[in-house]
Order: structure tokens, then C-alpha cells, then sequence
């Protein structure tokens, strides 16, 4: 496979990162403002040996901050040289978790920047991935600017042919059910949209239908792991529950939302609920693992996102789970990079799902 060159925006903990190099891309900068995040690029980039982001630069920089010309000094590359920009601005203003204040929230801005790094390194394309919300705040007017601000230069000619989705990262085999809008640009005035990713597998367990896989479940992600938490495997260590929140627990059916936390006791036979990172004074929580009276641990819940289990994420506390409930789930990356490889860049080997799992190590996933 031919060399394609990558830029990195709103990194975090690389779950985007992961799935884009699996697919065969090469990654030349990684950037966030957070420096958890940054320490956690950092920590598996040296851990791993060079397994992934072995040629990128981490730089931790409030985007706004951070211009083309230093972006593309950081990655090494000229602006011909870049193959992809791909990232996610921060995505709580726009979620229906959060407030929903789209752009009068600071957060929402950050897409503006996206935007303008596009629009001055021209790269050849571009992978976009924010929550579905984005789609309709606004009752749509943001999506609507965002939409014809990378389609179109000054002139109004057309700078990028666009495709996008709201795409189930379920339905390309992640244990997990979580809704992100997903959208490619392809650069030139000629340039034809590309088709999606195609659907793998079905996400209702007891819908089968007719060419696709079945779901892969909370009991496939969990599958080796040990029940009972443990320092040995990174961030496999969680919240402490008292003697009432262990009985209430323990009393809940699958799928039953606890009155008190308001969070859902996992069903083995399903995929999982969308991970969540919670509210900015504090960390995410879990959702009740399905076997044990408990919340799930972060590296649970990194299962859910199918991050290997190398990939370990660091501080303490709120700070690897808050990483986890922000990250794109690397398999599903992977699937949305390799659909690009090879509808826009003719890498007819780019790899599918099952190569994913071998390249990206989910041992935990191959059946």
C-alpha cells in the first residue's frame, strides 16, 4: 500500500488515531488541548514500539492557538503532502446529553476552527466525525454552514465533493451502540462524493437480517476479562460501592435503569449503551456490569469502545474514563477509514473488519 500522509485534530486518548492507522494510514501530528489526553498518546506510543503513531508528533495546544503554517511544521509535511485531516471537535454542545447549545456554547466554536485548517492546508481529504445532535441544533442552520463552509471555496466553487451519514457504530461490529454522524470531503472541483461504509452486522439481537452478522455483544467485549477488578491490567480498577448500592444492584433485570445513578445494567446477549463521559465538574460513570453487582471499570468500558487492552489511559479517577466516554471506538475508525482507502485513494487491500481485529490486537473479539 502507497504512503498516506495524516494530520490528527482533537486527538484525545487516539481512539480515532488507532483506527485510522490500522487501516493504513500514517499519522504525522496528534494534537489536544487536554494534557491527560496528550500523556496518553504519549505513554502507548512509547509502550507500543512503534506499533502505532510511530512517525507523529504530539503536541499539546489549544487549536485556536495553533495556525496551518504550525500545524504542518509540527507533522513534518508540506500542504501537498497532506493525504488526511481527520478529527472531531468537542461534541458536548451539540449532544442531546448535554444542553444543546450549539454554537453560543464556547465548545461549539471549535468546529469554526476545524473549518479553517481545512480550508488552509487543502488537504486531499478529510474525515469529520461529531454526535448526531450536530444534525439537528439549530433545527439544522449549523449543519447547513458547516456543510457549505468545506464544500465551497470563496469564489463559490466547489473545494470538496461531501458524503456523510449518521452512522451506528454497532452495525460495523462494535459492542456498542452509539450514533455518530460521519462525513468525508474529497478535494477538487470535479471530485464525485464517495459512498459510505456498508453495514456489517445487525444491532437487534432478535432481528436477524439477511446478509449481515449478528451483533457483537457486552458478553463478546468481556469475554477473558476478569471479574473481579485488578491493578495487573491497566485501568481495570473502579469505583468502591457501599452495602445498599451492592443490594440495589444486585436486584436489577438487564437492561433496568438504577432510580439513583441513572445508569443501565448491561445485557450480556446485546451490545453495549452508548458510553458517556458525564458533566465537565466530573468524570463519567459506568454502566452496571451484567455478571457482578458493580459499575463497569474503565477497561470495561474501553472494551465496549474496542480499545486493545494495551492502550492504557492515564490519571486518576475521572480523568481515563472521561477518555474512554469522548473517544471513537478504534475498530469502528478503522472500518470508516478503510471505506476511504479505498474509494478515494484505490487501496483495494485497505483492510475489513476481521483484518481490523488482527491489526488492531482485540483479542478479546476474534471468535
Amino acid at each position: 500500500m502507497t504512503k498516506h500522509y495524516a494530520i490528527s485534530l482533537f486527538s484525545g486518548a487516539g481512539g480515532l488515531d488507532l483506527g485510522v492507522e490500522a487501516a493504513g494510514f500514517t499519522t504525522r501530528l496528534c494534537t489536544d488541548f487536554d494534557d491527560h489526553c496528550c500523556q496518553t498518546l504519549q505513554l502507548n506510543q512509547k509502550a507500543q514500539n512503534g506499533r502505532f503513531l510511530s512517525e507523529a508528533t504530539v503536541v499539546q495546544k489549544n487549536i485556536k492557538e495553533y495556525s496551518a503554517k504550525e500545524i504542518l511544521r509540527d507533522a513534518g509535511l508540506k500542504r501537498t503532502e497532506v493525504d488526511l485531516i481527520y478529527g472531531g471537535p468537542p461534541c458536548q454542545a451539540f449532544s442531546v446529553f448535554g444542553k444543546r447549545q450549539g454554537i453560543n456554547d464556547p465548545r461549539g466554536t471549535l468546529l469554526w476552527d476545524y473549518i479553517r485548517i481545512i480550508k488552509e492546508i487543502k488537504p486531499r481529504s478529510f474525515i469529520f466525525e461529531n454526535v448526531g445532535g450536530l444534525l439537528t441544533i439549530d433545527e439544522g442552520q449549523i449543519f447547513e454552514m458547516l456543510l457549505h463552509e468545506l464544500s465551497t471555496d470563496e469564489s463559490g466553487n466547489q473545494q470538496y465533493a461531501l458524503s456523510y451519514d449518521l452512522l451506528n457504530s454497532a452495525s460495523f461490529g462494535t459492542p456498542q451502540y452509539r450514533q455518530r454522524v460521519i462525513m468525508y470531503g474529497i478535494r477538487g472541483s470535479k471530485a464525485k462524493p464517495i459512498n459510505m461504509p456498508v453495514p456489517t452486522h445487525y444491532t437487534q439481537p432478535d432481528a436477524p437480517e439477511t446478509g449481515l452478522l449478528p451483533p457483537v455483544t457486552v458478553a463478546d467485549a468481556l469475554r477473558g476479562l476478569p471479574l473481579t477488578p485488578t491493578a495487573d491490567i491497566p485501568n481495570h480498577i473502579g469505583r468502591v460501592h457501599g452495602a445498599a448500592v451492592t443490594e440495589r444492584y444486585s436486584n436489577m433485570s438487564y437492561g433496568e435503569r438504577d432510580s439513583k445513578t441513572r445508569i443501565n445494567k448491561l445485557d450480556p446477549n446485546r451490545p453495549s449503551y452508548t458510553i458517556v463521559v458525564g458533566s465537565d465538574k466530573g468524570g463519567g460513570k459506568g454502566h452496571i456490569h451484567p455478571y457482578v453487582p458493580r459499575e463497569v471499570t474503565p477497561r470495561e468500558s474501553a472494551r465496549m469502545q474496542t480499545f486493545p487492552d494495551y492502550w492504557a489511559f492515564t490519571g486518576t479517577s475521572r480523568h481515563p474514563i472521561r477518555q474512554v466516554g469522548n473517544a471513537v471506538p478504534p475498530l469502528f475508525a478503522g472500518v470508516v477509514a478503510s471505506n476511504l482507502l479505498r474509494e478515494a485513494f484505490a487501496e483495494n487491500d485497505a483492510p475489513d473488519y476481521k483484518a481490523l481485529i488482527s491489526r488492531l490486537g482485540l483479542e478479546y473479539l476474534k471468535k
